[in-house]
């Protein structure tokens, strides 16, 4: 069996040995209205479900206008 290495227990020391200083993270909070909170988190989802809907229509009614043309 080898022997283990002894894990180090001094501090370095030296020029690149400085002590790191913590970082401090400064968070505010945005004052938001109920409906701008809500819009804040389903902003993508009704995004997308307005663009599906209205290429529905318009599709719809590329549909209604070539019938009608035919007609």
């Amino acid at each position: 069996m080898s022997r283990k290495n002894k894990k180090r227990d001094r501090k370095y020391s030296g020029a690149d040995a400085a002590a790191s200083k913590p970082n401090i993270t400064r968070v505010t909070a945005v004052v938001r209205s109920p409906l701008g909170e809500w819009w804040h988190e389903n902003k993508k989802r009704v995004k997308l479900i307005a663009m599906i809907a209205g290429g529905i229509v318009i599709f719809g009614y590329l549909i209604y206008e070539f019938i009608r043309i035919i007609n």
